[in-house]
């Protein structure tokens, strides 16, 4: 597999004999990009929460307060960010529906 860096270099990632992988750091407008499809998923998926049966807020909502580390590990930071983003979510999406209601109800 081979990585083209911003000026043009192209790197070769390669696996290791452990099985690891050596991947090159990605470049600026890598990392820009990156950010941009994230904020475009993040909007993507609001909007289907936002048009979500009860059902599924509920199974997400259990999901989230699901994610624990297993009794053997330790407690992953970034892991429980995560599950506290997943409830940021389904609340964003709940008052985006409450608006998309009441301008719905204005039209009418």
């Amino acid at each position: 597999m081979a990585v083209e860096e911003s000026d043009g270099h192209v790197e070769k990632s390669v696996t290791r004999d452990d099985g690891s992988w050596q991947i090159p750091e990605p470049g600026h407008s890598e990392l820009v990009q990156m950010r941009i499809r994230l904020i475009t998923l993040e909007n993507i998926v609001l909007g289907l929460l936002s048009d979500a049966t009860e059902k599924q807020v509920d199974q997400i909502r259990r999901r989230a307060d699901m994610i624990e580390p297993r009794a053997d590990a330790t407690r992953h930071p970034l892991t429980e960010l995560a599950a506290d983003d997943m409830r940021k979510f389904l609340d964003r999406s709940q008052r985006i529906l409450k608006v998309s209601r009441s301008s719905d109800a204005i039209i009418e």
